[in-house]
């Protein structure tokens, strides 16, 4: 029985299409099957492809004391690339924040309620400048809403500037610190509905000598570095890889490993079909109260394993993934003593 509504992708070859191409521009549009078009619409890339998404609501990343502190949490990682300074200042900038009352907190890991957080790729301003615009946007909204209901006018005649808002007419002003209480009991206007300031508008972005919120504490040794984090109850680990790309751990012996002061258990990480990407490479986890525990205990303990990829079992479909792969002939299996990374 044959089943119409199923696609039919088996049946359109690459020169079938590029021929339909040549002979109407449409091709693309109307020549294509409506469930490849279905398929592709469905498919998330950038922001919209990473695990967790974004997150774009004010109330999530700004606060304002009624001094007039706006506090703007940065939920990516700084490592030296400005992005604690640069999406803060980006909400700032939409918001008509001025920077000089601007605190800006790191989030804790939690993508449920930040968005995703994985902080890699050169990623951060790419994926979250328009997130960062909106929260800006709606907030600035939030507050000429408060102030156009405390005033009594319509929305429209007033406009925020340079951390507070005026009324036109009157010349009316109120600071964002006398609004917050209630800006925050406002609607949060939707995306479509948000009004973004043009680019000569801007007050930050794009301008020079923006200096980091941290810089000197960073580099003068003063601020909070990943290192230096202790949490209560905290673990350390060190992980044991198999010796070469595309190998799989077969089993390991932690007998010696568990007799280590210090060592507290040892996990088994599961290996990634390559290409791993970024995703782990699979081995042996030791965990212990200590650094120097763990790494004493990766030195005392056998792995044994066997080849799950070489280049001659590599399929042709899919053998362009792999090219960077050296040519090289692997062992049925191995037996390697883990040796330390210091003494």
């Amino acid at each position: 029985m044959t089943d119409n509504n199923a696609p039919q992708i088996a049946n359109i070859s690459r020169r079938s299409i590029l021929k339909g191409f040549a002979l109407s521009g449409l091709v693309l549009a109307v020549g294509m099957p409506a469930q490849l078009l279905a398929a592709d619409e469905k498919q998330k890339y950038g922001r919209d492809g990473m695990p967790n998404g974004w997150v774009d609501d004010p109330l999530v990343f700004v606060s304002i004391a009624e001094d007039g502190t706006v506090t703007i949490v940065a939920h990516r990682s700084e490592m030296g690339q400005g992005v604690r300074t640069s999406l803060p200042m980006v909400v700032a900038d939409e918001m008509e924040a001025d920077w000089q009352r601007v605190k800006v907190i790191q989030a804790d890991g939690n993508e449920k309620r930040y968005g995703n957080q994985n902080t890699d790729g050169s990623r951060s301003m790419r994926h979250f400048f328009m997130p960062m615009r909106n929260v800006g946007a709606a907030a600035r909204m939030m507050l000429e809403a408060a102030a156009a209901a405390m005033w009594a006018v319509p929305v429209s005649e007033v406009k925020a500037k340079k951390h507070q808002v005026a009324h036109a007419k009157t010349g009316k002003t109120l600071g964002f610190g006398e609004l917050a209480q209630k800006a925050a009991e406002m609607a949060v206007p939707e995306n479509q509905n948000l009004i973004y300031k043009s680019a000569d508008e801007f007050n930050y972005i794009g301008k020079k000598d923006n200096k980091l919120v941290d810089g000197f504490d960073i580099a003068t040794g003063q601020t909070t570095y990943g290192m230096d984090v202790r949490l209560d109850d905290m673990v350390y680990a060190v992980i044991a890889h198999p010796p070469a790309y595309g190998d799989t751990l077969k089993s390991y012996d932690d007998t010696e490993t568990l007799k280590v002061p210090g060592v507290i258990k040892v996990l088994t990480l599961p290996s990634s079909p390559p290409p791993a990407v970024f995703n782990p490479l699979g081995g042996v986890v030791v965990v212990a109260s200590n650094t120097w525990a763990a790494i004493q205990g990766r030195k005392n303990y056998l792995l044994s394993g066997m080849p799950v990829l070489t280049v001659n079992m590599i399929q042709p479909s899919s053998a362009k993934h792999y090219r960077l792969l050296p040519n090289r002939k692997v062992a049925k299996s191995f037996v390697v003593k883990v040796k330390p990374i210091m003494n």
